[in-house]
């Protein structure tokens, strides 16, 4: 898959994935430890699950902000940003973007 496949994917599932027990199923960081993720282990819940959706392995990950009181962490996996909130349910939602 090239850059522009993944691309595509991106902008048409990049948004809205909530993270369940099933999305994070061999993903490092365990279910209990995401309320208090810092910006290194939301970089790795990230890159699984872009892994996840897109089946690609992520070479490059980086964590850019974790504040776990407001529910929201930033960083960027490959060539695209990620963003992982709280939704008013209270479940993680992470989107993925296109870096500018």
């Amino acid at each position: 898959m090239d850059h522009s496949d993944l691309l595509s994917l991106v902008e048409d599932i990049g948004t809205g994935n909530v993270l369940d027990s099933e999305m994070l199923e061999g993903c490092s960081v365990a279910a209990h430890e995401l309320d208090d993720m810092d910006e290194v282990m939301a970089a790795k819940v990230a890159a699984h699950v872009f892994h996840e959706l897109y089946d690609h392995n992520v070479q490059t990950l980086k964590g850019d902000q974790a504040d776990p009181d407001a529910g929201i962490w930033t960083g960027n996996v490959d060539k695209f940003n990620f963003r992982i909130t709280r939704n008013d349910d209270g479940d993680l939602v992470v989107d993925f973007f296109s870096s500018p």
